[in-house]
């Protein structure tokens, strides 16, 4: 026994070993199961967070999906609806072309793209007012080329008032030129640019509101412009146009300002076809001799295209007949008083005239009478742009037009 105790003992600590072995390997086999169950978990946690992120993605997809097709067929609608307005023939499509153009269009940072277009499709004229910038609120700079490259400094008096006079003519003339372009349907005669700003008022100190640049030319003229080249102040001069030729606001009195949906205007009566040659102006009822100047006020017009048209039977407007004649050199509003008077014309109603042309932002006024004027009367008009029309003129301009009447004051006064 004692002679095979060494090989005992080498076997007894071989299987102390093995099973110190075998120990360590369920141990280890233990910690793999675990982490084995461990990254199980961990994978199934992460695909079941990648399942709900998907779900959640998807449905967050849908979601956009259906307000991104919700917006784009609302936005196609928009511009369908937008095209069909520009294409839609007359007032409102041109109206609509211009307005779009005028967003789109590239101007200098400081002129708005502010502005309000009228179309009257009776007379052929487009009126666009736009606000223009505060000529003293611009920063004017120029550039100059130096040795170390291109620089930028403030521009001195003169380059100011160079760069300034030619601000308001040029928008006019680019703006014109826009909507001749956009005429697709010949339809527009002329065209009346108002430019208006928002300044400073020197002498009180407040924010006003007044038109600063104003002009009228037909549309034969805007395309006869070649704007690359030509010089905008001689071109706006030629086309009568009015702007302040300083770096300071100067409020101008518009050209034309047209307003032809202006619910005063009333539908026109026949009179001159009714009348008998030879009747007495100074007798007839005085709404008549209103619509008889109108007529005859028309047929004045004619050859321009103009339209006249009676206002309603109110006194309290001052004005009794509108005239909108897209003439280049004589053109625009002209506002027209009637009276059929038995009396000498008060100066009064002279001056009322001269008011009415002032808030209508008409070009001259008319006052037509079947009486006369006293010196007063002629006094006031001088250097102003009022026309009076005594009863013998009245009789000639009628005449001229193939009618012939009379007037006769006291004949009227004992029949009034």
């Amino acid at each position: 026994m004692d002679v095979h105790k060494a090989e005992f003992d080498k076997v007894a600590a071989a299987k102390a070993r093995k099973e110190e072995l075998l120990a360590k390997c369920d141990e280890r086999n233990k910690e793999v199961r675990n982490l084995a169950e461990k990254a199980q978990k961990l994978f199934e946690d992460a695909v079941a967070r990648q399942e709900k992120a998907f779900v959640t993605a998807a449905e967050t997809y849908q979601k956009n999906m259906v307000a991104f097709n919700a917006a784009f067929k609302q936005e196609q609608s928009a511009m369908t609806g937008l095209r069909a307005e520009c294409l839609r023939p007359g007032e409102s499509g041109l109206v609509k072309r211009i307005e779009l153009a005028f967003v789109s269009m590239i101007l200098p940072s400081f002129v708005s793209g502010e502005g309000e277009t009228k179309f009257d499709s009776e007379s052929g004229i487009v009126i666009h007012e736009h606000r223009f910038p505060d000529l003293s609120g611009i920063e004017w700079i120029k550039q100059m080329e130096l040795k170390s490259g291109w620089t930028k400094k403030p521009a001195n008096q003169k380059e100011k008032k160079e760069a300034a006079v030619r601000l308001h003519p040029s928008l006019c003339l680019r703006l014109a030129a826009e909507i001749a372009r956009l005429d697709d349907e010949g339809v527009v005669k002329a065209i009346a640019i108002n430019g208006w700003a928002d300044y400073m008022e020197k002498s009180t100190g407040q924010r006003k509101r007044a038109y600063c640049a104003s002009m009228f030319a037909t549309k034969a003229q805007i395309l006869a412009l070649n704007l690359s080249a030509l010089d905008p102040l001689e071109a706006f001069a030629a086309l009568k146009g009015i702007a302040a030729r300083s770096l300071e606001l100067t409020p101008v009195a518009p050209i034309m300002r047209l307003d032809t949906n202006d619910p005063r205007f009333v539908d026109a009566k026949e009179i001159l076809s009714k009348m008998a040659e030879g009747e007495n102006l100074a007798a007839m009822d005085w709404e008549d001799f209103e619509h008889l100047c109108r007529e005859l006020f028309e047929r004045a017009f004619a050859s321009a295209g103009a339209e006249v048209k009676v206002t309603q039977a109110s006194r309290d407007q001052g004005v009794d007949a509108v005239v909108f004649d897209p003439d280049p050199l004589r053109g625009g509003k002209i506002v027209i008083q009637a009276k059929r008077y038995t009396n000498t014309v008060d100066v009064s109603a002279v001056r009322d005239l001269f008011g009415s042309v002032m808030n209508e932002g008409a070009l001259k006024g008319i006052l037509v009478t079947t009486s006369h004027f006293g010196p007063e009367s002629y006094s006031f008009i001088k250097d102003k742009p009022l026309t009076l029309i005594n009863g013998n003129e009245l009789l000639g301009l009628l005449e001229k037009h193939g009618y012939k009447f009379r007037i006769n004051l006291t004949e009227a006064k004992a029949m009034l």
